[in-house]
C-alpha cells in the first residue's frame, strides 16, 4: 500500500499583506491594526522575547486571560469582523478560533472567521491576517504536534548531528499515516521545518477538537544509565483521559523499545507522570494551553545519548514507534484499558527552557484575498 502523507511542497515566497496587531504594554492596553508586508520563506519552535514573556509561556504564570471570545463558524461572514485577541503578556487567547487552514508549504492557521474571497486567521506567530488558499479543515480524528522546529529551535541535538525538530517530524509523519491506515483523520501542527510558538500549536488543537492531540518529542539531558528504556509520558494534571492516553502510549512503547539491546539512560520517575508550575498548573503550554482536549507530551528516548541516537537513526526503529503510538491510540479509542507505567513525579524545578515562546518568530507567507 503507498502511504499518505502530508508531505509539502516547497513552493516559492508569494505576497502577503497582513494585518498586524501591535503590542501595548499594560494589562488595560488593547491592540490596534496596521499593516505591513511580510518577506520570508515558508520553510523556517521558537526563543524567548525576554525572561518574563518565556516564564509566562513556558512555567504557567501568564495573568488570566481578560477576556474568552466567540468562535464563529468559518464559513460565514458576520457583520462585524473579530479581532484576534490577547492576554496582557502580548500573547493570543486560546480558544477563540474554529478549524484551520492547511497550507501546502506545511504550515496551518486557525481561522476567526471568513472573509470576502478568504478567511481571517491567527499566523504561525500569532498575529492576524486575512488570507486566501489553503484547504479548510473543520475538525479531525487526531492532531499530532512535532515538536520544535526551524532554524534556531532544534531541541536536543545528538552527538552524531541529528537535530530532535527533525526526528520529531518524521516521526510524527510516520504516526499520522499509521492512524491514517487505521481509519483515522489526521493534521499534523506542522509538516514543514518551521518554528512554531506553543500558544499557537494549542490553538490549533482547539480549533479542530479531536478527539486526542499528541505532542511527539525525543529527549535530552540525562547521563544516568538504566537497564530499561527512559520514556515518559506527560499529561494534563487532573485528567483521567489524558493520564490513560498516557499510559497506553508509554505501555506499547516501552514494550516495543525494551526488545532492543542499548544502552539507556534515564531519570528516577521516568514513566507515566505530570508535572506543576507554581501555580499548580500543568508545566508545559502544550498540555496547559490546550483546554479540554486530552493531550499527551511524548518523549519517546533519549536522543543527548550516542547509543539511543543512533537507535532511533534507524528508519525501521521510527517506524516501529509510529506503530507502538497507533496501537495504543485505538487502544485508547475502543477500549477501556487503563494503561500502565504511572510514577509519582520528582521535583524538577520551576525554570523555564527558553523555547516555545512568540519572540523573534517569522510568519511564513500567504496570498493575501
Amino acid at each position: 500500500m503507498t502511504k499518505r502523507r502530508d508531505r509539502q511542497s516547497t513552493a516559492g515566497k508569494v505576497t502577503l499583506t497582513v494585518l498586524v496587531l501591535v503590542a501595548l504594554v499594560g494589562a488595560a492596553a488593547c491592540r490596534d491594526s496596521t499593516s505591513t508586508t511580510l518577506a520570508t520563506d515558508a520553510s523556517g519552535d521558537q526563543t524567548s522575547e525576554d525572561a518574563g514573556a518565556v516564564e509566562a509561556q513556558e512555567s504557567g504564570e501568564e495573568p488570566a486571560p481578560t477576556s474568552t471570545p466567540t468562535t464563529l463558524p468559518a464559513t460565514t461572514i458576520p457583520a462585524v469582523l473579530p479581532q484576534l485577541a490577547f492576554d496582557p503578556t502580548g500573547s493570543p487567547v486560546n480558544g477563540q478560533t474554529r478549524g484551520v487552514l492547511v497550507f501546502d508549504e506545511g504550515w496551518v492557521s486557525p481561522v476567526l472567521s471568513a472573509v470576502q474571497g478568504g478567511h481571517r486567521i491567527w499566523t504561525p506567530c500569532g498575529v492576524q491576517a486575512d488570507a486566501s488558499g489553503g484547504t479548510f479543515v473543520e475538525t479531525v480524528d487526531v492532531v499530532i504536534d512535532p515538536g520544535h522546529g526551524g532554524e534556531i529551535e532544534t531541541g536536543a541535538v545528538g552527538v552524531g548531528g541529528l537535530r530532535e525538530a527533525d526526528l520529531n517530524l518524521g516521526v510524527a509523519r510516520r504516526v499520522a499515516d499509521e492512524l491514517r491506515d487505521a481509519g483515522l483523520t489526521v493534521v499534523l501542527t506542522r509538516d514543514s521545518d518551521i518554528r512554531l510558538p506553543i500558544v499557537t500549536r494549542a490553538e490549533i488543537a482547539r480549533a479542530l477538537q479531536p478527539k486526542l492531540f499528541l505532542s511527539i518529542h525525543f529527549n535530552g539531558g540525562s547521563t544516568t544509565f538504566s537497564r530499561t528504556p527512559g520514556t515518559e509520558m506527560f499529561f494534563q494534571y487532573g485528567n483521567s483521559e489524558s493520564r490513560r492516553l498516557a499510559g497506553l502510549i508509554y505501555e506499547e512503547v516501552f514494550a516495543k523499545l525494551s526488545t532492543y539491546d542499548t544502552q539507556w539512560v534515564a531519570l528516577s520517575d521516568s514513566g507515566v507522570i505530570y508535572r506543576l508550575n507554581r501555580e499548580n498548573e500543568d508545566f508545559y503550554g502544550v498540555l496547559r494551553r490546550t483546554g479540554d482536549v486530552t493531550t499527551v507530551l511524548i518523549e519517546y528516548l533519549y536522543l543527548s545519548n550516542p547509543s539511543e541516537e543512533r537507535l532511533v537513526s534507524d528508519y525501521a526503529v521510527q517506524h516501529e514507534l509510529a506503530i507502538a503510538t497507533r496501537k495504543a491510540v485505538v487502544r485508547f479509542l475502543e477500549t477501556d484499558d487503563p494503561g500502565s507505567g504511572f510514577k509519582e513525579p520528582m521535583f524538577r524545578g520551576y525554570g523555564s527552557s527558553g523555547t516555545g515562546g512568540l519572540g523573534g518568530c517569522d510568519d511564513p507567507l500567504v496570498q493575501a484575498p
